[in-house]
């Protein structure tokens, strides 16, 4: 464990670090997880896809939820981003803990490359836990922010620091606990450090992990 200042930065499995956390000791789980079945992200299209791969995110999302419960206040928050095949996942397993779920749209603004309904935006699930206070922010629910350019990116999925800071300005203060469990590079760490809250990120790839000590030092 790494402690700097408000912040804590763990290099391991996030479940194993779950483990170790206090029951109801965080405020937000905001977080950008793998999305894309583990086989299918290693080989893309060299074999025929099938539903049962999806089995392997569920049945470790299954078990993810009920530790997330396990340390999220009762009036906490839980943001977590997803896409069209893994949102019905994500609301499936969420819907036992949380009052009200919500779908937002980040909208890249420009489209992808290539042909016919080019790639523009993803989605976010937001669930809201049953004795969470009303959030007084009167903002939309489609975020328009540009994506992080290709030839600047620390890692494939790397979401820009300015979106994570519009979310998050409408839900923190100063004491809140934000919890991270698939870090990455740490771009909503610096969003958090930015913002002066706390924020616990956990990063199982090593190389990933040294980038985000990195980026939250300086």
């Amino acid at each position: 464990m790494y402690v700097l200042s408000y912040m804590e930065l763990y290099n391991g499995d996030c479940l194993d670090i779950l483990d170790t956390l206090q029951e109801k000791s965080v405020d937000i789980l905001y977080t950008d997880p793998p999305y894309i079945p583990p086989q299918h992200s290693s080989t893309l299209t060299k074999y025929k896809k099938t539903l049962g791969e999806m089995g392997i995110l569920e049945s470790f999302y299954k078990n993810f939820i009920k530790q997330i419960d396990r340390v999220l206040k009762d009036d906490g928050i839980l943001i977590i981003y997803c896409n069209s095949d893994s949102y019905p996942m994500f609301y499936i397993h969420l819907y036992p803990y949380v009052k009200k779920m919500r779908c937002f749209i980040w909208d890249k603004i420009s489209c992808s490359l290539g042909y016919t309904f080019r790639h523009q935006h993803e989605m976010i699930i937001c669930g809201e836990r049953n004795s969470m206070k009303y959030i007084k922010c009167g903002t939309g629910d489609i975020f328009k922010y540009h994506a992080v350019k290709a030839n600047t990116k620390t890692h494939p999925a790397e979401k820009p620091i300015d979106l994570h800071e519009h979310i998050l300005k409408n839900i923190v203060n100063n004491d809140s606990v934000v919890l991270d469990t698939f870090m990455g590079t740490g771009s909503i760490g610096v969003a958090c450090k930015k913002l002066e809250c706390n924020y616990i990120g956990i990063e199982l790839e090593h190389t990933y992990f040294k980038i985000a000590e990195e980026r939250i030092n300086t």
